[in-house]
C-alpha cells in the first residue's frame, strides 16, 4: 500500500514542516513505500506573491470569512495541484497543525472523497482536536462522524502510526481522546527531511533552516498557555541526541541553521548545557557555523553556571525568544513565569556581550492588569532601549489581545476572577472554544474597550522608542477587527455610539 504524508495551510514558510517528516521517516522505517506532499509550500508558490499567501492567514484564524474568489482559487489549486498527486496513493496521512489547519484540511478531504472514494483518509495533528464555538467534540471526531475520514489520530503519533501500519484500527490515540505519551524520545527516529526540497521554502535568511525538537512539554504552567493540554508531562531529549541529529542534518543536506520548537529550548539546564558543549566542540573542529534559536526563558543569575552564556554563543546560540509579556513584575509572576525585570536587566547584558539576539513576546491586558501594571510596560520601552540600538533585542510581539483558552490555569480561574463573556454571558470556556470578547467583575475597569486602548497606546510607545515590531500591521489588523466584534456584541444603542467615538484611532 503506498502511502502519501501530507501537510496543509497554515503552517509558516520559512521552514520545511517537521511533523510530516518525522511521520515519514516512521512509515519508511517500518518498511512501507511513502512520500511527501507539504501543500503548504506549494500553496505558496502556486498564489501570485508573498502577500496573497499571508492575506490568507485572517481566513485560517477564523478572523474574517473567505471571500468567493478565495475559495475558488483554493478548489482550483486543490483539483490542479493536489489531487493529481494524491491519485497515486491508497492511504492519506494529513496532518492538521492546530485550529488554523481545520478549514484547509475539511475541504480537502470534501473533494479528496468526492473523486477518489477509495482513498484511505487519516488525520493527526493537534488540530483533531480543535473544536468549534459551541461544539461539543472536536475536529477529528466531527471529520468521521461526516465520513470525511476513516480514522484520526489524537497525541503523539510516532507509535500510533506504527500500530495502524500492523492492522490497528482502535485502542489510545486512535480515534480516542486518552492518548499515551512517549516516555523515551531518545527512542524516536530523526526526521527525513530528504522527502522535501530544501530549495523551495522562502527562508528568513540565505542558509537552509530546519525545525529540530528537543523537549515535549513545558517545566513552567503560566497561566494563560495551554501547553499542558497536549503535553501533560514534560520530557526532553537527551543534549547528546539533540546534537547528533543536528550534526545528522547537516553532514546529509549542508544545513548549518535549526529553529527549535520546544516551549523552552532551556526547559531542563542539564540536557541544554550538554547539547551546548557537544555542538561547540563540533563547531571548534569542523567550523560547520551551527546557528540556532528558539523560545527561551529568562531565568535567575543564581541558577546559572559560570560562563553559560559564552558556551551557548560557541554552540551556535544565536536567537531566542522569550515571554517577557510585561513590563510588571507584578503580573508576570501572578502569570507564573518566575522571572523579574532586575533578572531580564542581567540576561540582556549577558547576551549583548556575547552577540546573542533576543525578541520579546508580549501580552497586553492580563486579567488582574491595573493602570499602574500598564505604565510599567510603557516604560520598558526607554529602560530597554540601549539594547535596541545595538540589535540584542531584535524585535518585538504585541500579539492581539489576551483569549482565554480552554484547559489552561486561567480557564480555572473564571469563577474566581467573576469573568464573563460578552457572546454569551452563560457559556463556560470548557466547550472548547477560545475567546478575547471577555470581561472581569473584579477588574471592572479593564473591559475590552480599554485592553484595547493600552494594546494601541503600546504599540504607540514601542514605536517612539524604535523597537522594531513583528508583522506589526497584520496584528492591528486584528486589533481592529477584535473592535468591530466588540461593537458588534454591544447591545445598547448608546454604548455602541459612545464605543466608535472612543476607538476612531483605528480610522
Amino acid at each position: 500500500m503506498k502511502n502519501l504524508v501530507i501537510s496543509v495551510p497554515r503552517l509558516e514558510i520559512h521552514r520545511p514542516p517537521i511533523s510530516t517528516a518525522i511521520i515519514s521517516s516512521v512509515i519508511k522505517l517500518h518498511g512501507h513505500k511513502v512520500e511527501a506532499l507539504d501543500l503548504n509550500c506549494e500553496f505558496f508558490h502556486y498564489l501570485s506573491d508573498r502577500q496573497s499567501y499571508y492575506n490568507f492567514d485572517e481566513v485560517w484564524d477564523g478572523e474574517r470569512d473567505i471571500l468567493l474568489s478565495e475559495l475558488k482559487n483554493i478548489v482550483n489549486f486543490i483539483n490542479k495541484i493536489a489531487l493529481p498527486k494524491i491519485k497515486k496513493y491508497d492511504r492519506l496521512w494529513i496532518s492538521v497543525f492546530g485550529d488554523s489547519g481545520t478549514k484547509f484540511a475539511k475541504l480537502l478531504c470534501k473533494l479528496i472523497r468526492k473523486k477518489y472514494k477509495d482513498k484511505i483518509i487519516i488525520l493527526g495533528g493537534q488540530g483533531v482536536k480543535s473544536a468549534e464555538l459551541g461544539a461539543s467534540s472536536g475536529f477529528g471526531y466531527r471529520m468521521k462522524k461526516a465520513n470525511l475520514c476513516d480514522l484520526y489520530i489524537v497525541g503523539e503519533g510516532e507509535h500510533i502510526v506504527k500500530d495502524v501500519l500492523d492492522g490497528k484500527l482502535s485502542g489510545p490515540g486512535l480515534s480516542d481522546e486518552n492518548p499515551a505519551q512517549v516516555g523515551d524520545l531518545d527512542s524516536l527516529p530523526f526526521p527525513d527531511y530528504s522527502f522535501y526540497n530544501l530549495d523551495r521554502y522562502d527562508y528568513l535568511s540565505p542558509s537552509k533552516e530546519v525545525f529540530i525538537v528537543g523537549s515535549r512539554g513545558c517545566v513552567r504552567r503560566c497561566t494563560y498557555c495551554d501547553v499542558a493540554k497536549y503535553w501533560p508531562k514534560f520530557r526532553y531529549r537527551s543534549g547528546k541526541n539533540i546534537a547528533l541529529e543536528m550534526i545528522s542534518h547537516y553532514e546529509k543536506h549542508g544545513v548549518t541553521d535549526f529553529y527549535f520548537t520546544d516551549s523552552l529550548i532551556n526547559g531542563s539546564m542539564k540536557a541544554f548545557n550538554y547539547m551546548c558543549e557537544e555542538l561547540a566542540k563540533y563547531n571548534t573542529q569542523h567550523k560547520a557555523g551551527f546557528k540556532w534559536k528558539g523560545q527561551f526563558i529568562f531565568r535567575p543569575k543564581n541558577q546559572l553556571p559560570k560562563d553559560h552564556f559564552e558556551l551557548v554563543s560557541l554552540a551556535g546560540g544565536k536567537e531566542f525568544y522569550v515571554g517577557v509579556e510585561t513590563g510588571s513584575d507584578k503580573i508576570r509572576w501572578e502569570m507564573d513565569k518566575k522571572f523579574t525585570n532586575e533578572d531580564i536587566d542581567f540576561q540582556l547584558e549577558q547576551f549583548a556581550k556575547y552577540d546573542i539576539e533576543v525578541f520579546f513576546l508580549m501580552l497586553i491586558g492580563y486579567v488582574t492588569e491595573t493602570k499602574e501594571d500598564h505604565l510599567d510596560t510603557l516604560k520598558m520601552f526607554k529602560r530597554w532601549q540601549k539594547y535596541v540600538a545595538t540589535g540584542t533585542i531584535k524585535g518585538m510581539d504585541l500579539g492581539i489581545s489576551l483569549k482565554i483558552l480552554p484547559e489552561t490555569p486561567l480557564a480555572s480561574m473564571i469563577d474566581s476572577h467573576k469573568i464573563y463573556f460578552l457572546n454569551d454571558k452563560n457559556r463556560n470556556i470548557s466547550d472548547g472554544s477560545a475567546t478575547n470578547l471577555w470581561q472581569s467583575r473584579i477588574n471592572p475597569e479593564l473591559d475590552v474597550a480599554e485592553r484595547i486602548r493600552r494594546r494601541v497606546e503600546t504599540h504607540e510607545e514601542a514605536i517612539k522608542y524604535n523597537w522594531p515590531i513583528w508583522r506589526g500591521e497584520q496584528r492591528l489588523t486584528g486589533v481592529k477587527n477584535l473592535t468591530k466584534n466588540y461593537v458588534n456584541f454591544l447591545s445598547n444603542a448608546e454604548l455602541v455610539k459612545t464605543t466608535k467615538e472612543n476607538l476612531n484611532f483605528f480610522e
